[in-house]
């Protein structure tokens, strides 16, 4: 190994001026190690050239401005509102940026930090003003003055500048240079007009032309998706691993079908029916259940695990967070008690004797179902006979881990697999990129669910709608209210639920009971909230996007979104997933400033319009267009460090293409021309979870 690989391999920590805590902060970003520094793209770029001095400003016109923070504050408005103020000055003027209902930024910037912000000009009593502007802190060395070309503007975390950031990756990239290692072969990269590897890097942070950052986005996310798709082409060559058979033999299935209360949907019966086709056979099944929120795809892979069960095996599901494992072992208790069958819960923050009790209890196969996070494939998990493996990734990309799941089958037994999602991807790009998983879609929602209407209301209406929602709740309806998404700040979010959550207790009227959830409670706190919801005693839930998935209250009708216009179109989408899950007419309220981006107009008009999971991917396809570079990743879509499956959908078609020529052509990576490639796959697989096994 040189010595450009071994930096490129080393933690992130060791750098000069990154230490422990920096490296931490970091390692929210994704990037724990040098090579994932490198691969942190940039989520816009800032060209100097077309920063407007303030006294040129014009109102009604979009426009981005650089100064310095000359003072800020919290100001009460007439109507009770507060609002964030700060005043930029750039030596030509000064102007006024404003955030309504976000009095906690003020924590956020210090007076003398230096600003770019973008935005609509407004003109208001002699002052320009920007209302809640996209904002990038630098600092207060006149960087911009100085600082030539375009600038890469990097994602934000807390205690994080973006200099230093862009100091970081310089340093890497000037001690590397051009000796990264290559990863595709020439005729590749000639034949998709591509960058070498070193080249798209450094232009990928440091173009000199937004046309140059684009093609070095172009290259790497070809790497990536090639890479992916070889990958998936050569498990299928390579994997020769045995199921075990399973039967449907009623015992304890047809006593879970009775008394579940309803009748399965047809779509629901014909994928029940494509399973257990598939895990009758030695050969073991992979397959990708994918259904819109509130379709029934929970009940129907509850359905495999309890063939497996019945046949004298156990079964797992792996879910992404905490708070959505505890909330499927809750619903997997409440229908399985009855029947004997044994559900437990595995998961990283659970106390240290607890853990090994349900360890033990696993490899002796006194549990039959094991509902957990990523520590159900940890090393010391041991099953006695597992049989299926189901992966709910929700809004992340289940096959990362699955292969450490399935090495839990005992000898050479394979488990059968299911991965579910209720991610609204355009039904082509899922067949692309699930490649090599058989596809089940259920198109359809149980019988019986009412309907969910959805209204989209600006601000100054929302004293009435929070006296309408306790006039709803007296009449026996609960109720969630989502707090702002703050994107830069996991702790600003959850200040601002608390924040929500103060001022809905001082305006409810009495006997309204009102409960709050968030990522940072402990686990015991948030079950006992959960459950005191579910029972009834808390008649709303004032929460932050942890509930986008798992949660399910049938007298949950109603949802407020605070904020809505800074969420994206499919997390919006799951977050009112939550509601319409009985009977009774549901209601999603989103409430918003009332001057919205026109790309959130647009997402928000199309979720006022339909509630089809399928149709809003395709129209967020539309919105979003693939011609925008760099913008943020949907939420939900698999973790691509470069490549945007809405957008690159080009790019997928050519490395889709190229590796099935490849496989087809060298299906074991034997011929010189390919030996690049099977080396570089090589040490993908040593290095990267999803490529390994």
């Amino acid at each position: 190994m040189t010595r450009q690989e071994d930096l490129l391999d080393m933690e992130v920590r060791y750098l000069k001026g990154v230490g422990p805590r920096r490296a931490q902060l970091l390692s929210r970003l994704g990037v724990k190690k040098v090579s994932d520094l490198l691969y942190l793209a940039p989520r816009r770029y800032l060209d100097r050239r077309f920063i407007t001095p303030i006294k040129d400003l014009r109102p009604g016109v979009e426009a981005t401005v650089s100064g310095e923070i000359v003072t800020k504050g919290v100001k009460v408005l007439r109507d009770g509102r507060k609002a964030f103020v700060l005043i930029l000055r750039d030596g030509t003027d000064w102007l006024e940026l404003i955030w309504f209902n976000l009095p906690q930024l003020d924590k956020f910037f210090k007076v003398g930090d230096y600003l770019v912000a973008s935005g609509k000009v407004r003109f208001y009593r002699g002052t320009f003003q920007i209302f809640h502007p996209e904002y990038e802190i630098l600092d207060g060395s006149g960087e911009l003055e100085t600082a030539g070309g375009i600038i890469p503007l990097y994602p934000a975390t807390e205690g994080l500048k973006p200099r230093f950031i862009r100091r970081l990756v310089n340093d890497v990239l000037t001690q590397v240079g051009e000796r990264i290692p290559e990863s595709l072969p020439d005729y590749l990269r000639k034949k998709r007009g591509l960058m070498r590897r070193a080249e798209a890097i450094y232009k990928l942070h440091f173009p000199g032309t937004f046309e140059e950052a684009e093609r070095a986005r172009k290259t790497l996310a070809y790497e990536e998706l090639f890479y992916f798709f070889l990958h998936l082409g050569l498990r299928q060559v390579e994997r020769s691993g045995q199921g075990i058979p399973l039967v449907k033999k009623g015992t304890i299935v047809d006593r879970f079908v009775a008394g579940l209360g309803f009748e399965f949907t047809r779509a629901q019966k014909r994928v029940i029916g494509e399973i257990l086709e598939d895990i009758m056979g030695s050969k073991p099944m992979h397959r990708l259940l994918q259904g819109d929120v509130g379709s029934g795809k929970t009940v129907v892979a509850l359905y495999a695990m309890l063939v497996a069960v019945e046949n004298g095996h156990q079964a797992a599901m792996m879910a992404p967070t905490e708070i959505l494992a505890e909330q499927h072992f809750i619903v997997l208790s409440y229908y399985l008690m009855p029947l004997g069958v044994r559900v437990a819960l595995l998961t990283g923050g659970m106390k240290k004797k607890e853990r090994e009790k349900t360890l033990e209890a696993i490899r002796r196969g006194d549990v039959d179902i094991v509902v957990g996070t990523h520590a159900l494939i940890q090393e010391d998990v041991e099953f006695k006979s597992l049989a299926l493996a189901v992966v709910d990734e929700q809004h992340r990309f289940g096959v990362l881990q699955r292969a450490d799941l399935l090495r839990k089958g005992v000898g050479e037994k394979t488990p059968h697999f299911l991965v579910m999602t209720a991610t609204p991807i355009p039904r082509t790009l899922a067949l692309t990129l699930y490649g090599d998983l058989d596809l089940s879609v259920l198109d359809e929602k149980p019988p019986g669910r009412g309907e969910i209407v959805t209204r989209w209301v600006r601000e100054n209406k929302r004293e009435a709608v929070y006296q309408w929602l306790f006039e709803k709740v007296k009449e026996g309806q609960q109720a969630y209210v989502v707090a702002p998404l703050v994107e830069k700040s996991e702790k600003l979010e959850v200040e601002a639920a608390v924040e929500l959550h103060r001022k809905l207790l001082g305006i409810k009227p009495e006997g309204i009971e009102i409960g709050l959830i968030h990522g940072r409670m402990k686990k015991e706190e948030r079950q006992a909230v959960m459950e005191r919801f579910r029972r009834g005693e808390y008649h709303i839930l004032v929460a932050t996007t942890v509930i986008e998935g798992g949660i399910d209250v049938r007298r949950g009708t109603i949802m407020i979104i605070e904020h809505a216009e800074r969420f994206g179109l499919a997390q919006l989408h799951q977050l009112r997933g939550r509601i319409g899950r009985g009977s009774q007419k549901s209601y999603c309220i989103l409430i918003t400033p009332y001057r919205v981006s026109e790309e959130g107009r647009a997402r928000l008009s199309v979720l006022v319009r339909t509630t089809d999971g399928f149709e809003i991917a395709e129209e967020d396809l539309k919105i979003r267009g693939p011609g925008e570079l760099a913008g943020t990743k949907q939420h939900g879509l698999p973790n691509f460090r470069i490549a945007d499956i809405i957008r690159d959908h080009e790019i997928i078609r050519m490395a889709r293409e190229d590796s099935r020529i490849l496989l087809e052509d060298d299906p074991y990576l034997v011929k010189p021309e390919n030996r690049m490639i099977k080396e570089f796959l090589q040490e993908k697989r040593k290095k990267e979870a999803f490529y390994v096994g």
